[in-house]
């Protein structure tokens, strides 16, 4: 919502800056930020000039000099005709910028005669047309004064305001001039309207009937006739368009001035389109149609209300004007429609239809049904201002279903100790009157009465919610201490995705967020299960609800390898839907962790080894052994969409699964021969394995460690993590930590063959190990090697 200060002017006359504006409504919930129009220019003052005389080697140039209160005087040459002594003038000083910058005034000489500035026309300050001659000023202001504050540019300040749903009752400068009196702390001025009505009737000419009075409790209509359509005065455009509005025709823009002034949409209607000469408010029938004011033609349902023309759709109601009843050059005779309807009734019309209308807009909301009447006559009176015509008698107000405000009881101890304040009965009082709401003493505290335009306030802590509002949330103790029950927390079911952000990042991948939805033809790429589809899809690249996060990253990576990027590594978090019969939504929703790595190794001082399928398996176990993972294990697995993928456990728990892409789904995606490794894993799989294996604390041993290193001989189908298990169930306790670091293959050794050489730490937490106890471990781990896996020594 746009508001401008000039306007805000016509209801209170603020002292405060704009800055000072800007922060005050902040502080008081109406969110916002100003812009100020700023000046055509800088450092002009107000001068005078002393001696005025004819230049020595010119016969239209004068030189003079002037004075602009600082102590000296200032030689000018200025060639305009009606300079001369002794009158007061706009002077830019030396450096003063014109044109936003582009002019700048300098010291210079002119035939001879030196120049100090130059003397201002009101075209090159932008104040009128007049260029023929400088401006002459009569003034008292002292002589130095910023020529801004002796003349008035018109300037305005626009407050672009962010307000939250509830408060519709600040959607028009009416409204926030009634919070800018709170902070003024002195009442608004509202606007008086005064009427000149003919002989001739309204009733006589318009019938209003409502058929549905639950959604529209109220309709009122006033004729004004022969009027003129033609272009808005100066005066009226200019408010329309300072707020972002186009100037359309005197009476379209008296109606938008009334809309943005009040808040209350009202609509005008040709007089003599309305043929059965009566206004009907009904639903729409199911697949009636109407075409709007847009030229759309839009299909209803019988939530739509409607405004008639006897039987026929002359506008939808609250929201747009139909296009056959409108205004137009031709129109002599106006109908006005003013009314309140359910805001209910139109925000369900109006996002039925992708419709949003500034009406729509505050009848959503719930605008004043108080306020009616009074917008109608002021909507009359402005078009008979700006584009002549009668005001017939009186006005049709068919107000069939009346709403009533109930009294809200509130008590001072409670709001204090909500708030945690010490505000006395006076204190209450003095907020009550700034925000307008009626109040009487009782036994326990007020019974309270709110106006009319704020629907928001319907309940007690509402009002307690205005009284610190007004009071200043600023203002409102800080308390040192907090008392609440245990029941009041939940778990934070995020908490996992916060400890594996906090492990990924230092590994260099970066978060990703894809879409969750997708072609059809993507569901099923790395999944069998069924997908869901969406019924009413935008397009078919989002016809469905994911069921892989893997789809969403390879798109990324084609992405960044289409830049260039050589390196990267990817995550992300997120939901996949498959279709579920059995569940209410047709869908089955799991959390997912989804990684991508791709390229060779990053650039490095050092020269890094490249990032193969075996060093990322390490790097992702590495990942869930630092999360907490227990007795991780990798198992060879044939899954959709993988051409080879080994699965990630932990314990018994599934973790996800690792592998290579099949190369028809890195084609789809344009990815082309490079390397890509993907993982996916379901979240909730996760957790079971972290709870299985809770943490528990162990302090390191204070006794030393014993190292043996051992190389085995093996043949090449031996897979080194079966190795790794047996040595692990062969060390028993003592054996801390094992290390392969070194594979060997060669002819020497044999073409089937290969040598492994691991490194074995040992360490008891009681004592210092002894040489020959070691050495039987070492002893039985080299025997089961080889009863196992026929392994000989080397």
């Amino acid at each position: 919502m746009k508001i401008s200060l000039n306007w805000i002017h016509d209801y209170i006359d603020t002292s405060l800056s704009p800055a000072e504006l800007e922060s005050k409504l902040t502080d008081l919930g109406l969110e916002c930020v100003v812009d100020e129009t700023p000046l055509n220019f800088t450092n002009v003052v107000l001068g005078y000039v002393k001696t005025c005389e004819a230049h020595p080697n010119s016969d239209h140039l004068s030189v003079c000099q002037v004075d602009i209160g600082d102590g000296r005087l200032y030689p000018i040459v200025c060639g305009a005709p009606n300079v001369r002594q002794g009158i007061k003038v706009p002077v830019a000083k030396v450096g003063a910028k014109f044109n936003g910058g582009d002019f700048t005034i300098k010291k210079s000489k002119l035939r001879g005669a030196v120049s100090e500035g130059m003397i201002c026309s009101g075209k090159e300050l932008g104040y009128n047309e007049d260029e023929k001659g400088i401006m002459i000023l009569e003034t008292e202001a002292a002589l130095g004064t910023p020529i801004e504050q002796v003349l008035d540019f018109g300037r305005d300040a626009v407050f672009d305001i962010d307000l939250t749903p509830n408060r519709g009752d600040c959607l028009s400068h009416l409204g926030v001039a009634r919070e800018i009196s709170i902070i003024e702390n002195r009442p608004i001025c509202l606007r008086k309207t005064v009427l000149s009505e003919v002989e001739k009737a309204t009733e006589d000419l318009i019938k209003v009937t409502i058929v549905d009075p639950a959604g529209c409790p109220r309709y009122a209509a006033r004729v004004v006739t022969d009027v003129t359509i033609g272009p808005s005065p100066q005066w009226l455009a200019d408010r329309i368009t300072a707020i972002g509005q186009k100037s359309i025709n005197n009476v379209v823009d008296a109606a938008n001035f009334i809309l943005m002034d009040t808040g209350h949409p009202m609509h005008t209607f040709d007089l003599d389109e309305i043929k059965a000469g009566e206004i009907v408010v009904r639903r729409a029938a199911e697949g009636e149609k109407i075409t709007l004011l847009d030229e759309s033609v839009k299909e209803l349902s019988t939530h739509h209300l409607l405004i008639c023309d006897g039987k026929t759709p002359v506008a939808l109601a609250g929201i747009m004007g139909g296009l056959g009843s409108g205004i137009s050059e031709k129109t002599k005779n106006i109908l006005i429609e003013s009314a309140y309807f359910d805001p209910a009734v139109i925000r369900k019309g109006a996002k039925s239809l992708d419709l949003a209308t500034e009406a729509s807009h505050r009848f959503e909301r719930g605008t004043d049904i108080e306020n009616v009447t009074r917008s109608l006559d002021q909507l009359a009176a402005l078009i008979t201002e700006v584009a002549g015509g009668k005001i017939t008698k009186g006005i049709v107000d068919n107000y069939s279903r009346r709403l009533e405000k109930k009294p809200i009881t509130f008590s001072v101890e409670r709001c204090n100790g909500l708030l945690g304040t010490h505000l006395a009965s006076k204190d209450i009082e003095n907020i009550f009157s700034a925000l307008s709401v009626d109040f009487r003493n009782q036994s326990d505290g007020y019974l309270c009465t709110v106006p009319t335009y704020r629907n928001d306030l319907e309940r007690e802590v509402d009002l307690i919610e205005e009284t610190a509002r007004v009071f200043g949330y600023n203002n409102l103790p800080v308390s040192d201490s907090f008392s609440g029950s245990y029941l009041t927390f939940i778990p934070d079911k995020h908490e996992l995705d916060k400890k594996l952000r906090a492990l990924l990042l230092p590994l260099g991948f970066n978060e990703h967020t894809a879409n969750s939805l997708i072609p059809e033809a993507e569901t099923s790429l790395f999944s069998g299960a069924q997908a869901v589809r969406i019924t009413n899809p935008i397009s078919s690249e989002m016809a469905c609800l994911r069921t892989s996060l893997l789809p969403g990253l390879l798109r990324a990576v084609a992405f960044n390898i289409n830049r260039r990027s050589s390196f990267f590594k990817l995550y992300e978090f997120g939901a996949i839907h498959e279709f579920d019969e059995e569940s209410a939504t047709n869908s089955r929703e799991s959390f997912r962790l989804g990684m991508a790595w791709y390229g060779n190794a990053p650039q490095h001082w050092r020269k890094l080894p490249p990032p193969d399928f075996f060093r990322i398996k390490g790097e992702l176990m590495q990942l869930f052994s630092l999360l907490g993972c227990r007795r991780l294990r990798v198992s060879s697995v044939e899954v959709e969409g993988f051409s080879f993928a080994v699965s990630l456990y932990s314990g018994k728990h599934l973790l996800g699964v690792l592998g290579h892409p099949v190369k028809a789904i890195k084609e789809h995606f344009e990815i082309g021969a490079e390397e890509v490794i993907l993982f996916e894993g379901a979240l909730e799989d996760l957790e079971k394995a972290l709870s299985a294996a809770p943490k528990k604390y162990t302090a390191p041993s204070q006794y030393p460690a014993v190292q043996r290193d051992i190389a085995i001989l093996v043949k090449k189908a031996v897979n080194a993590e079966l190795l790794l298990r047996t040595i692990r169930s062969s060390g028993g306790e003592l054996l801390k930590e094992i290390n392969l670091f070194d594979l060997y293959e060669s002819d020497e050794i044999g073409l089937d063959r290969k040598s492994l050489a691991f490194g074995l730490n040992f360490q008891s937490d009681t004592k210092s190990l002894q040489a020959k106890t070691v050495d039987k471990i070492v002893e039985k781990i080299i025997k089961n090697l080889a009863r196992q896996h026929q392994a000989v020594q080397r």
